[in-house]
């Protein structure tokens, strides 16, 4: 396996891609947006690489779909999974598009169900509310993301006036929902206890790393000194964020940052 590296924003370069890619690669898959520093992948381009090679390419776009428009072929995409919970489905049932043609060995055996690809009783109760919630995330698609998009400008805007702020992945290429922040003189463990006190949830990785005390390998990977590595904090707003609650979490964030500066 190839594992390539991002630059400061956490963008893989489409040019290390095609650097990358030799007589025997078999797959290619690059996460479409990141879930805990919002960065946007170039999947379309990357695409157009791996379909003149004739080398299956996935993305999860698990953080992408609903939130914002998706189209397999504008994306060169031959494999895409997405989830229910991240647009307000229910737990535990996700999908995967797959390109006819596209070679798909299966991983759990036991019966004919979905064409042979999975075995096992389908999760029908789930699955059907997996597609109400993507229906209700298209309906609202356009207008939710202008809203969000004005509430994580804000955020990220006055967030970044305080003493020691960086932002951590691009400041434009981003999901509408997302800002991930370090603060000089802080570490993630505190901010995040911090403003758990103010009532602001709040994270320091993904939920697949919850308990780590260790920085995000995400954040690492972005190339930060340790310090900023160390003291990341990722705040994300939701279909029930309103302008309210953006200037409350500000103003615990003043607080708990100016808090634990002081005390360093």
């Amino acid at each position: 396996m190839t594992a390539l590296p991002v630059d400061r924003q956490g963008i893989v370069d489409p040019d290390d891609v095609r650097g990358a890619l030799r007589a025997d690669t078999v797959l290619v898959s690059v996460m479409a947006a990141n879930n805990e520093i919002g960065t946007l992948q170039p999947i379309a381009e990357i695409g157009k690489l791996t379909r003149a090679r004739k080398i299956p390419f996935h993305t999860d776009a698990t953080q992408l779909v609903g939130a914002a428009p998706v189209n397999v072929d504008e994306l060169n995409v031959d494999l895409l999974s997405m989830s229910a919970h991240k647009r307000y489905g229910p737990k535990g049932v996700g999908a995967l598009y797959v390109r006819a043609g596209t070679p798909l060995a299966p991983v759990q055996h036991g019966g004919s169900h979905e064409r042979g690809r999975r075995g096992g009783t389908e999760n029908v109760p789930g699955i059907v509310g997996f597609a109400a919630a993507l229906r209700i995330a298209a309906q609202e698609m356009d207008a939710e993301r202008a809203r969000l998009t004005a509430m994580r400008a804000r955020l990220m805007r006055e967030a970044l006036t305080l003493p020691g702020a960086h932002l951590n992945g691009d400041p434009v290429r981003r999901l509408p929902n997302n800002v991930n922040l370090s603060f000089d003189g802080t570490d993630s463990q505190s901010l995040v206890m911090g403003l758990d006190l103010h009532g602001v949830a709040a994270s320091s990785g993904s939920a697949c790393t919850s308990g780590s005390i260790e920085p995000s390998h995400v954040i690492v990977a972005l190339g930060l000194p340790a310090r900023l590595a160390a003291a990341a904090v990722r705040l994300t707003l939701g279909r029930w964020t309103t302008d309210t609650d953006v200037a409350y979490a500000l103003d615990a964030l003043r607080d708990v940052v100016i808090r634990l500066q002081q005390a360093a």
